[in-house]
């Protein structure tokens, strides 16, 4: 997906008369904003002596290129350029406001190489647009900043080893806690030492996090940066944050760029979650930046989760990461569900003791009612003339086509002719018609798709949920059943394991201290001795080393090429001539081009970490050269976060 881009009209530039220098660092150095690829690199230009005080680096100015006016952010102030006497002027400072410093325009070259992008395509992701009637604001300049003391009493009861003064860490969660009250605790608790960014996958649980610490310290001076609020106040709390007037930070994603003070903290929660990796060009991920910032400064680092991603399982096994473990002994019953009923004969007993105590939670793989029709008799998928499979939305309803949308109303096997139909692909809809008639004295709540319960009271009833809409309880569940665990881990999706796991930790995590959890699966199976000891370290040290024989990541980094069809082949081609000249590392392994689409092929390269960086670099230098010849670009992603 290519960047977004703001609709801007070409004007020609009027000839201006030349205005005096600036006598002091007259040259400044800027990024310019051109939407070209290959035209990605610093361009210099003269600062009018009236600009010298206010055309100093991360200031947006706007600049002549070409013949057409470009927004740019200055990257420094020099003495001299190479091209000094064919230099044009600054026209404008658009805001006297600083939005980047030398730290994060740094982070922003990184991040631009290490995903073969342009820089201004991650600048636009990090730095709100700009808002001139707050630009205007005095307040915006004023000192908001109420430091967080040593001596303010707000007990933290997470481990002590969170508070050492240089960290950089996985803290593994514990179960049956408030998580927004801890993480709370902690933010304020890291905020007397320096500035706390908090990265969140998701709002739900950032406005559950600012709740808990306006509530723990009302003094804090906390900022949002989301796309939630609006963006008057987003671009606002921006500013403060640059200026150092903020020394609480929130928001999703795109505010892992935010400028930090030294020995500042970031927290980034859930790192594993498809919410952090930037869908737009060029796919970055907020756990990888993180980690080029940690390297990059003086910066603490805490990623915050039930089970760690594999990416950060190898760091903790390197030493790089350390490990903050929240091992306790976990009340987990397992049963397969083995003639295909929707719960085992072994559930009905956990859910009639948890009834007793308040609500139960049950969490199933889909929404829908069924996704698959198959006849009761032979089995057989049940499809239409188009191709596609029927579905059925209720229990009284017509099976249609998922495709087309053709109605069945008199549906027959066209093997066996049986008019009976069985549902394989069972949803939410379905669980939530049997497990009422199992328990119909009990209210039955529905959380899933575009209907999200926030909340559920702390009463006898029948949660049912699907993964990420699970509601919050003030007491936690009684108990909690994870219904069909096969179906979690058995997606062909690469990262389908490490979803689950993540999955069936969180959920368990909401039971309450005298809770059971129950797990639909065999007790073989390791995410129930995982659950059982809530230490997920002996099943990802064992997928870890499936991944490195079978040279999977994160061992290796697997970079995807969409390109068009009739381009594929000779791309293909042009990658197996640069690895025999040696131009690419031999260890690279190049796949054949595939359809992805009408009109696109995809081409996959797996290549060793250690040489990864080089090839991204050859890609990159590919793609500017393209550029140049005024050839259609292609799409490089990165590490994806799926293969599929």
């Amino acid at each position: 997906m290519v960047t977004p881009r703001p609709l801007k009209l070409k004007s020609q530039v009027a000839a201006a008369g030349k205005r005096a220098v600036a006598e002091l660092l007259p040259i400044a150095r800027v990024w310019v904003d051109t939407g070209v690829f290959h035209l990605d690199t610093p361009f210099d230009y003269w600062v009018p002596e009236h600009f010298s005080l206010t055309a100093v680096l991360g200031v947006r100015v706007e600049v002549e290129f070409g013949n057409t006016v470009h927004e740019g952010i200055i990257l420094e102030r020099t003495e001299s350029s190479p091209s000094n006497g064919n230099l044009k002027q600054i026209i404008k400072v658009l805001s006297v406001h600083p939005v980047a410093t030398s730290e994060t325009l740094e982070l922003f070259r990184l991040v631009a190489r290490r995903w073969a992008g342009a820089p201004y395509d991650i600048l636009r992701s990090a730095i709100p647009p700009r808002i001139a009637s707050v630009d205007k604001e005095e307040s915006a300049l004023l000192p908001t900043f109420s430091k967080i003391l040593s001596k303010d009493k707000v007990q933290f009861e997470g481990p002590k080893s969170l508070l050492q003064k240089d960290i950089r860490a996985f803290w593994a969660l514990p179960p049956s806690r408030n998580i927004s009250e801890m993480i709370g605790h902690l933010v304020i608790e890291r905020a007397k030492r320096g500035q706390v960014l908090l990265i969140t996958s998701d709002e739900r649980q950032l406005l559950a996090i600012e709740a808990a610490v306006i509530r723990l310290h009302p003094k804090a001076t906390v900022a949002r940066l989301d796309g939630h609020i609006s963006r008057s106040d987003r671009y606002r709390n921006f500013l403060r944050t640059v200026q150092g007037n903020a020394n609480i930070i929130l928001g999703l994603r795109g505010a892992i760029f935010t400028p930090l003070s030294e020995n500042a903290t970031i927290i980034l929660l859930h790192e594993s979650s498809n919410l952090l990796h930037e869908p737009r060009s060029p796919g970055w991920n907020a756990r990888d930046v993180a980690l080029i910032r940690a390297t990059q400064s003086k910066t603490n680092l805490i990623f915050a989760g039930f089970a760690p991603s594999l990416e950060i399982a190898r760091l903790m096994e390197t030493g790089w990461l350390s490990q903050i473990s929240s091992k306790v002994r976990f009340p987990v019953i397992a049963s397969p569900q083995i003639q295909g009923e929707l719960l085992p004969s072994k559930a009905f007993g956990v859910v009639r003791d948890g009834l007793k105590r308040g609500p139960v939670l049950f969490l199933v793989p889909r929404k829908g009612y069924g996704n698959a029709v198959l006849c009761s008799k032979c089995r057989n998928i049940s499809l239409c003339q188009c191709g596609g499979r029927l579905q059925q939305t209720g229990a009284n309803e017509i099976p249609k086509c998922a495709l087309c949308a053709t109605s069945f109303p008199s549906w027959r096997c066209v093997w066996c002719q049986n008019p009976k139909i069985y549902i394989a692909a069972r949803g939410i809809d379905r669980f939530s018609e049997e497990i009422g008639k199992s328990f119909p004295s009990f209210p039955l709540i529905n959380s899933s798709g575009e209907h999200i319960v926030e909340t559920v009271p702390d009463e006898p009833s029948l949660i049912l949920s699907t993964p990420g809409a699970l509601p919050q309880t003030p007491f936690g569940y009684s108990a909690v059943l994870l219904l069909e665990g096969l179906r979690f881990f058995g997606h062909s999706e690469l990262r389908s394991t490490e979803i689950a796991r993540e999955h069936f930790f969180y959920c368990a995590s909401q039971v309450s201290p005298t809770g059971r959890v129950f797990v639909a699966i065999d007790d073989a199976h390791p995410i129930v001795a995982a659950l059982s000891r809530w230490d997920s370290t002996p099943m990802v040290k064992l997928e870890l080393q499936e991944r490195e024989e079978l040279k999977f990541p994160p061992y290796f980094r697997f970079i995807a090429i969409e390109i068009d069809q009739r381009e594929a082949t000779a791309l293909h081609a042009g990658l197996l001539q640069a690895q025999n000249e040696q131009r690419i590392s031999d260890q690279i392994q190049i796949t054949n081009s595939r359809e992805s689409g009408s009109q696109n092929s995809r081409i996959t390269l797996a290549v060793p970490i250690g040489v990864a960086q080089s090839l991204v670099d050859f890609l990159h230098e590919l793609q500017r050269r393209r550029s140049i010849s005024r050839k259609g670009l292609f799409s490089i992603r990165v590490d994806p976060y799926s293969l599929t």
